[in-house]
């Protein structure tokens, strides 16, 4: 498939330059397992097997993606990422997949019409989105009517060791945004029209599948 090329603002720079430079090792290093557990879980707030497109926005590596395909006959199983070499790594592992779309391109500009998606996932980038609404709009965008989308990411209300790794991620990782909170998640949801389902589900933990904390929120929303 030949990729377009994308204009990217200079957060969006740094956040490509961050993951290329992560993309050998990612899926393979020492929390490749919690990223995994945690991704599996999200998929599981969904109803993918029942079939319909899906879209995974932040796709690294293309793990959820790939498993998607395995279990879904959908007729487009699609993962974006701002990083180059994460969308090459995802290409291979889904070689001659028809049915298995990969693109470079940022989250605040979602290269799909409207109305595309069935199914959305989002983990573990959104905190490294310039403007969060702007992406909640486009996620909303490319959602059918009646389309469900689960979000997941590091939340600083839910453990002061994330409010603490926020606050130093801002100073010295460019590409870091903010970790929101549970109420600013719903807020965002609601200014992007998304209708957010049920509560924002919390998890904490120590020393769990190779990570030493976990501080995560999850919140779904339907269009």
């Amino acid at each position: 498939m030949t990729q377009l090329k994308i204009k990217k603002s200079a957060h969006a720079e740094k956040a490509a330059a961050r993951f290329d430079s992560w993309a050998d090792s990612y899926g393979e290093d020492r929390i490749s397992g919690w990223l995994r557990y945690y991704q599996r879980l999200s998929l599981s707030r969904l109803g993918v097997e029942s079939g319909g497109p899906f879209l995974d926005v932040g796709c690294g590596d293309g793990w959820a993606v790939k498993m998607v395909a395995s279990i879904s006959q959908s007729e487009l199983v699609a993962g974006i990422d701002i990083s180059p070499k994460m969308i090459e790594k995802a290409r291979t592992r889904v070689q001659n997949a028809e049915n298995v779309d990969f693109r470079v391109a940022d989250a605040l500009d979602l290269p799909y019409p409207d109305s595309t998606f069935q199914w959305v996932l989002c983990t573990f980038s959104f905190h490294h989105y310039s403007d969060p609404s702007a992406a909640l709009r486009e996620i909303r965008r490319v959602m059918r009517p009646g389309g469900r989308f689960v979000l997941l990411d590091s939340a600083r209300d839910v453990l002061l060791p994330i409010w603490l790794q926020d606050r130093w991620r801002r100073y010295l990782e460019r590409s870091h945004v903010c970790y929101y909170t549970r109420s600013e998640l719903r807020t965002l949801f609601d200014g992007a029209e998304l209708k957010t389902v049920g509560d924002v589900v919390t998890f904490r933990g120590w020393m769990e599948r190779g990570k030493l904390f976990t501080g995560l929120a999850m919140i779904e929303g339907e269009r």
